[in-house]
């Protein structure tokens, strides 16, 4: 059963269980809510990424580090499953990613003293937090962006009546200049009284050689033979022959009329088959921009994230290469890349080497800053989607939502691959930071790597949503995968070696492609197909996503990095698969509607 989300001059509609936003804002007022939006989550995320890329290098002692990401993504995973549909629905959209916000900056504190009393409990809290910041965010990106392509349509819609008025105004003004045209102006009621009056004073002036063909009214060569009598009587027989046409052979409107009713039934079949192929062209046609400008809007949030990536790993490539002394140079005769097995490599002392007490103060001290900034601009500038707040209570049914939606073919296929991207981006963070760009370059060229990755990740992000609309989603997929299939096989068989430092900022940028596109675009996937429980499926992501994280970090002192990239080739093949098949489901039931 559906329902209609109405707005302006047309309807789009929506599962009965989906409420709409209750606010209409303009398209300015969009654009600023997706820039603050998206400002927040940057500066965020500037101030965790920079810290997080560091912790299996900066806090290796025990694995402390690694240990405290696979707690937090463990924590995200149970909460994406609990909590998030109750507290969007309980609280709006915008309060839940302010508050959830705040649970960042304590464990961002927590890098001043690196022990197990401070940074488990500190992980838990924002891996419980980290599931509302990112159900909230991604439930208010797709409604507004429903909203913006409201607007989009509302604007086709007047724009086409305008032109069908145009239209049909001028098909009038032709039907009525021929009309006119089969009549003499001689016709005119106005003309015979200025005729009778002075027409034959006036033909006594003329000439017989003048050329009557100079004047609207029939010239005689002789008074006697032109009155205005006889012309009345012209035009009197002109009318009642139109006349007489019309009611034999019907009028242009006459003829459309009849023609419409002249078959009985069979004409009343035929228009409405006309007319409901005309509202099926509109709603396929509406469906298409609700896709593109969802597409284009998480492309946007995902560029925004993706480049805290740059700017949190610029500030501490410098913070961090401000104790390291000049002529500095790491070994690179040590076991590096794919072989690299942890404490069995023989670099691992050597190159990895935590920074000091001065420089991991000044680093988690800008950190802390900057998040709270965010946290500010968040609150004070984003607007509510929602008027009023849902009155719901906690209950089983509610919690258990993302189960239940876990049971759809769809979200099942989606797995593997929303699996994936946790277990890529982790595998990053954890894996090729220490095992190839730590042990082969050096920690301080941890920050300047990542500088490569993110800043690839935050474009391959943004052209992604205006690729799919020209090019198609499929395509943009299938040509991120194959990239990404390439990448894996770069990193086993090379050797990474502190004499080619183009190799790291090559590896990072294919990594990076990858997770940039997928990343934004199976996220906007989601949302077009669950738009009817949207807060549930984009909890189903994130419950996978961050399962795929901690898998990642919880293995990465367990397994040498060489298995770790096959098994990640190995679930990177199955995903894909899964999302073509989720691609042809979607197809077949946008055919079947």
């Amino acid at each position: 059963m559906k329902v209609l989300y109405r707005h302006s001059s047309h309807a789009f509609e929506l599962p009965t269980n989906k409420r709409a936003p209750s606010r209409h804002f303009s398209k300015l007022r969009i654009m600023k809510n997706i820039a603050v939006l998206g400002v927040g989550v940057h500066l965020l995320f500037f101030a965790y990424d920079g810290l997080s890329m560091l912790q299996s290098t900066m806090n290796r002692e025990q694995g402390i580090g690694v240990i405290s990401q696979a707690t937090l993504y463990l924590c995200f995973c149970i909460s994406a499953v609990l909590f998030p549909k109750y507290a969007i629905k309980k609280l709006g959209s915008k309060s839940t990613f302010a508050f959830s916000m705040l649970t960042y900056l304590p464990y961002v504190a927590s890098n001043f003293y690196s022990h197990w009393a401070l940074v488990i409990p500190t992980s838990i809290l924002i891996g419980l937090g980290a599931a509302l910041l990112w159900g909230s965010q991604a439930t208010y990106l797709n409604d507004i962006s429903l909203m913006y392509a409201e607007l989009i349509s509302n604007a086709r819609d007047r724009k086409r009546q305008r032109n069908s008025g145009s239209e049909r105004n001028s098909l009038s003004r032709r039907e009525n200049v021929k009309s006119q045209s089969k009549r003499s102006l001689s016709c005119n009621p106005s003309y015979f009284v200025i005729y009778n009056n002075e027409a034959n004073n006036l033909m006594l002036k003329l000439n017989k050689t003048t050329d009557a063909k100079r004047y609207s009214f029939p010239v005689a060569e002789t008074p006697g033979a032109f009155t205005g009598a006889d012309s009345i009587n012209r035009c009197i027989e002109d009318d009642a022959a139109q006349e007489n046409e019309r009611m034999h052979y019907g009028s242009l409107d006459d003829v459309e009329k009849s023609s419409r009713y002249e078959h009985g039934e069979k004409g009343l079949a035929v228009a409405s088959s006309i007319e409901s192929s005309r509202q099926q062209l509109d709603m396929s046609e509406r469906s298409k921009v609700i896709e593109s400008t969802t597409a284009r809007i998480f492309g946007f949030h995902g560029v925004t994230y993706l480049s805290s990536h740059v700017t949190s790993n610029l500030m501490t490539y410098y913070i961090l290469q401000s104790e390291i002394p000049e002529g500095t140079k790491s070994n690179s005769s040590c076991v590096c890349g794919s072989d690299y097995c942890n404490v069995e490599s023989l670099c691992f002392e050597q190159n990895i080497v935590a920074p000091s007490d001065q420089v991991r103060y000044i680093l988690t001290t800008a950190c802390v800053c900057v998040g709270f900034i965010s946290v500010l601009i968040v609150f004070l500038l984003l607007d509510p989607l929602e008027e009023e707040k849902e009155e719901v209570s906690f209950s089983t049914d509610l919690l258990m939502a993302t189960y239940k939606l876990g049971k759809r073919k769809e979200l099942l296929l989606l797995i593997p691959l929303s699996l994936y991207i946790g277990m890529a981006q982790g595998f990053f963070t954890g894996d090729f930071n220490k095992s190839f760009v730590g042990c082969a370059w050096g920690t301080y060229h941890v920050g300047l790597v990542a500088i490569c990755y993110g800043a690839v990740s935050g474009v391959s992000s943004f052209s992604s949503g205006w690729l799919v609309k020209r090019l198609g989603r499929i395509v943009i997929f299938v040509t991120a995968t194959v990239v990404h299939l390439g990448a894996n096989v770069f990193l086993l068989s090379w050797s990474p070696s502190a004499d080619e430092p183009h190799m790291f900022f090559i590896a990072a940028g294919l990594w990076g492609m990858f997770v940039g596109v997928i990343w934004s675009q199976l996220r906007a996937f989601y949302g077009v197909l669950f738009k009817a429980d949207e807060e549930a499926a984009f909890a189903a992501f994130h419950v996978w996503y961050s399962l795929g994280f901690s898998l990642s970090f919880a293995c990465s002192n367990y397994i040498c990095t060489g298995v770790k990239i096959y098994i990640l080739l190995a679930i990177c093949i199955l995903g894909f698969l899964g999302y073509l098949s989720v691609e042809m489901l979607h197809l077949k039931n946008k055919v079947k509607d």
